[in-house]
């Protein structure tokens, strides 16, 4: 439902011009689809999509002890960061759970947190009550647009838009371009499980850059994707989503976000929760399944035993266009969460098998 409140991106008018059916998210009016959900998922596996994520806060952290601060307040190792790096990550609360997962990059004398929209302001408000007195943190968000371009067709096209080869650009790395004068950030990352490319830019440059790569170039023109084909690319890829898979119920072992944790080399907020949880073991697991049969897994549905049992809860579920299955993950008792395990998705009170499944359901093609 469309408020007085409601928020619209740099992109707005293009996404109108491009007959998109819009919707509301977290505040932000955004397209959810342009010309079919399932197709546009595809169009990315076989082409390249790109879509509008200016809606996502942009918070920069700025001071001699921006890194140290980072370090207490995260689970992953911010040092590790090499110049024009980015990094997965999350900040944790003192019970080890998750209050946001993001996309850390270091500047050449700040951090960028890239942070979920839901969680914007909760995570400002957050790190503002504990900040250092030498640090400036500033919320970015409105005055740039960010937009994704993703699929295999995605570094010919945006090479011949900048004019710039992008090979040496390694996954989860950015440069920095001038564009006649425009400054842009370009990282290869994204949240599809395909390689592919986010472009920071200013606000005003938003539309031009947008329509110069909409046109597309030489063979390649791009196919334009909303939120419906960001969520079944996400959930394909095993990419949990803030509000449906994570929250601050949650930890990340318990999230199979046990990678980003590192316990061994660094003290954070909530570690001692942390490694109470490892010492115990988890009772839970995030895993993701494959439905044997044709059902839609949505949201808070049931997960039982072949003995008839509750074990777990959907948290995410979608239609596959590229697998043509049906697909989803949530959490599942740990006894029942190894692969092939079998299960039954309760769907409307009838009974619908599925077994587990490892993520990725598809063969990521990001860059390394």
């Amino acid at each position: 439902m469309l408020t007085d409140n409601s928020k619209k991106t740099p992109l707005y008018t293009n996404h109108i011009n491009s007959n998109a059916k819009m919707v509301e998210f977290f505040n932000w009016l955004l397209p959810l689809e342009f010309s079919g959900i399932l197709r546009e998922a595809k169009a990315c596996r076989s082409n390249c999509l790109m879509f509008d994520i200016s809606h996502m806060g942009q918070i920069r952290i700025k001071g001699d002890n921006s890194e140290a601060f980072l370090q207490e307040l995260t689970a992953n190792d911010v040092s590790s960061i090499k110049p024009n790096g980015l990094q997965y990550n999350l900040f944790i609360n003192s019970q080890g759970n998750i209050i946001d997962d993001f996309v850390l990059y270091r500047l050449r004398n700040s951090f960028l947190c890239i942070v979920n929209a839901c969680n914007k302001d909760k995570v400002l408000d957050w790190l503002n009550k504990r900040k250092f007195n030498d640090l400036d943190i500033v919320d970015e968000t409105e005055n740039n647009a960010f937009i994704s371009l993703q699929g295999p067709n995605s570094q010919c096209l945006l090479e011949n838009v900048v004019g710039v080869g992008l090979d040496d650009l390694s996954y989860m790395n950015f440069l920095d371009l001038d564009l006649g004068g425009v400054k842009l950030t370009i990282s290869r990352s994204g949240y599809t499980g395909e390689d592919g490319f986010e472009i920071i830019c200013p606000r005003y440059y938003a539309s031009n850059l947008w329509e110069k790569i909409k046109e597309g170039r030489g063979r390649v023109i791009p196919d334009l994707g909303g939120l419906g084909a960001r969520d079944i690319l996400r959930i394909e890829a095993g990419y949990p989503l803030y509000g449906n898979d994570i929250d601050e119920t949650t930890n990340p072992l318990e999230a199979s976000l046990k990678w980003v944790v590192k316990y061994n080399s660094k003290d954070f907020l909530g570690k001692e929760k942390i490694l109470e949880i490892l010492r115990k073991g988890i009772e839970r697991k995030r895993v993701g399944f494959i439905m044997e049969d044709r059902g839609v897994p949505r949201k808070d549905y049931l997960i039982y035993s072949l003995q008839g049992s509750v074990v777990g809860k959907v948290t995410s579920g979608t239609y596959s266009p590229n697998l043509d299955r049906f697909i989803g993950m949530g959490y599942i008792d740990i006894n029942f969460s190894y692969e092939n395990t079998p299960i039954i998705i309760d769907i409307r009170g009838k009974s619908f098998r599925a077994f587990v499944h490892r993520y990725p359901f598809i063969k990521t093609r990001v860059k390394s």
